[in-house]
């Protein structure tokens, strides 16, 4: 299966779907807490980041919420 275009999201649409400011993204990046590849070189490289990455991310941030109340108990 071939990805297209569409499977990829820049750091300003990936910030925009989970709501974090994209500052956050690149952190996040950087970090390696998020996959993304990086597009050309030097101060103008981009990053893609692939639109799974959206579930993934949601999938952490549950599991750490309910971690978080079972805790309380």
């Amino acid at each position: 299966m071939m990805n297209n275009q569409n499977d990829f999201l820049s750091i300003k649409e990936f910030a925009s779907k989970v709501k974090v400011h994209p500052n956050t993204v690149r952190r996040s990046i950087k970090s390696g807490r998020l996959s993304a590849f990086k597009i050309g070189s030097g101060p103008r490289a981009h990053y893609r980041i692939a639109a799974s990455e959206v579930n993934r991310i949601a999938l952490i941030d549950m599991e750490d919420m309910i971690r978080r109340i079972i805790e309380k108990r």
